[in-house]
């Protein structure tokens, strides 16, 4: 290993972990102190920011030092710094000591940056649409989500006792805002039907009939197609799209 490798190993292991690998020689403790400040405070304010609830109600220092054990030990396998909150989901999933909804929390508070940023493909949709002979086709930038927790609730003044079953479609609308809709079981059960499989919108009722057991197939139809229609006007349903 040359020289320079060696220098600039020292000096990144020190920037993560000041109280376990000494200053490059060489430096002076007043110029390192600046760039631990500021590599730090950097990665901070990218977590911070986009976790607020997570970090409101862990209180400011433990939260400072969960930061601090995610900068000191985390193996990132991105360079791309908007991926730092990703990468920090990936780290609180594998430590022991958190609330046990806090890592659904921190997903639900992530998925706003993800969908925001997502890159999407253009869907080619019929020219009028038509959710029950055709395909209905989701915002292109989406997510289905299930929780064990009512995450889109917790706060500092909400601190979830049990767990409650909780669905979400979380998409991005035409204005490119990313928006949040609570989902009974049976709109998420329909949702998924018609995003996994080449289904139309009737087909896909149907098939939800058959399998929640209902006695009225139409009368499930009808409910869902209300559903379709008023996913529609909020823009999560894009529109549709004939099955080949």
């Amino acid at each position: 290993m040359l020289d320079f490798q060696r220098y600039q190993i020292a000096f990144t292991a020190h920037l993560r972990n000041p109280t376990q690998h000494k200053r490059p020689a060489r430096v002076t403790d007043a110029r390192m102190a600046i760039y631990r400040e500021i590599v730090f405070n950097n990665i901070f304010s990218s977590v911070s920011v986009c976790f607020p609830v997570c970090k409101n109600i862990l209180g400011v220092r433990a939260w400072r030092k969960l930061v601090r054990q995610f900068f000191a030990n985390h193996q990132a396998n991105s360079p791309i710094f908007r991926e730092i909150p990703q990468q920090f989901l990936q780290f609180i999933n594998d430590v022991k000591d958190l609330p046990a909804y806090l890592q659904q929390l921190a997903h639900y508070e992530w998925v706003e940056l993800a969908i925001g940023t997502q890159q999407t493909e253009l869907i080619k949709l019929s020219k009028n649409i038509d959710l029950i002979n055709e395909k209905p086709i989701l915002a292109p930038a989406n997510m289905l989500l299930e929780y064990d927790f009512a995450v889109h609730k917790i706060s500092k003044r909400h601190i979830p006792n049990t767990t409650e079953k909780t669905c979400l479609l979380v998409f991005r609308n035409n204005a490119h805002q990313v928006k949040f809709i609570e989902l009974n079981a049976m709109t998420f059960q329909l949702l998924t039907l018609i995003q996994e499989h080449e289904m139309t919108g009737k087909q896909a009722l149907t098939k939800l009939a058959k399998e929640t057991g209902h006695p009225d197939a139409e009368a499930i139809i009808q409910f869902g197609m209300e559903i379709l229609n008023n996913l529609a006007n909020q823009q999560a349903i894009a529109g549709s799209k004939k099955i080949s």
